[in-house]
């Protein structure tokens, strides 16, 4: 009898994906710390300067205390929200399709 093997070599597509998976995770790890670097700067920075001010009172440098902060962590659920819908965009692309995964590592090879 003559077998065929319908399975396609896993090797090089599995070792292919992981490599793409990998060094996409790490890049969009790398967004995410330097995002919540950036956001963490600014918001010390502003919050400084309200507190410097002299010409607030007491009342505006609180509100503007709380608009500082409500903007921080709106800030981060909006990193959150950014990188959760690329991270699974893109992971899940790198899964699904051989020829997405060499585009990719084509890109990130480039970049």
């Amino acid at each position: 009898m003559n077998k065929q093997n319908t399975m396609q070599p896993l090797g090089e597509t599995k070792s292919l994906q992981n490599i793409v998976i990998d060094e996409v995770c790490q890049k969009i790890s790398d967004a995410v710390i330097d995002a919540e670097a950036t956001s963490e700067e600014k918001y010390i920075t502003k919050q400084k300067l309200i507190v410097s001010a002299d010409d607030m009172n007491t009342q505006e440098q609180l509100d503007a205390m709380d608009r500082n902060y409500d903007r921080r962590n709106q800030e981060r659920w909006q990193n959150v929200l950014y990188f959760a819908v690329v991270s699974f965009s893109v992971v899940g692309i790198a899964i699904g399709s051989p020829i997405a995964i060499k585009n990719v590592h084509r890109l990130l090879s480039a970049a």
